[in-house]
């Protein structure tokens, strides 16, 4: 569902856990750690709607919502040095500018790769077309740089 291993899934989860785990409460028991990113990744990478998240984990739509801010912003003060950052984001937009595209901080490009799909998983790597398939992506700077390339399973 969640279109993510484990490994990544604990990665982030022991990354967070410091900040994210609460205590129980006389009214209420605290929502552990796990469920909590759980939530916020279904909810960011689902277009389902708040409630259709909320009732799998037993919780409020408000919660849901919450949670996922929370998240969100301790992803970005955390793991922001793990993010891929322009070298000179100001110079990459100046150089599109000048070659017609304004406001333009990077070309992004993606292809299928045919590949064989391991058994039992045959739908997780059929894309729209209907064969087995990686995706992999590359961005580029002004240049034509390609500086940033990886490969994904969410279809373009």
């Amino acid at each position: 569902m969640f279109r993510m291993k484990r490994e990544m899934f604990y990665h982030i989860v022991t990354m967070l856990v410091p900040h994210i785990t609460r205590q129980d409460t006389n009214i209420r028991s605290a929502i552990l750690p796990g469920k909590r990113v759980a939530m916020a990744i279904m909810n960011l990478a689902s277009p389902s709607s708040l409630r259709y998240i909320a009732n799998p984990f037993s919780v409020t739509v408000c919660t849901v919502g919450q949670v996922t801010c929370e998240i969100c912003q301790l992803l970005r003060d955390i793991a922001s040095n793990k993010v891929i950052h322009l070298v000179n984001p100001q110079q990459v937009t100046d150089g599109f500018n000048e070659k017609g595209f304004p406001n333009c901080a990077g070309a992004l490009e993606s292809t299928h790769v045919p590949d064989l799909c391991p058994a039992g998983s045959g739908r997780l790597y059929a894309n729209r077309k209907r064969y087995a398939s990686v995706i992999l992506q590359a961005l580029v700077d002004h240049l034509s740089s390609a500086g940033w390339w990886w490969n994904t399973r969410l279809d373009d």
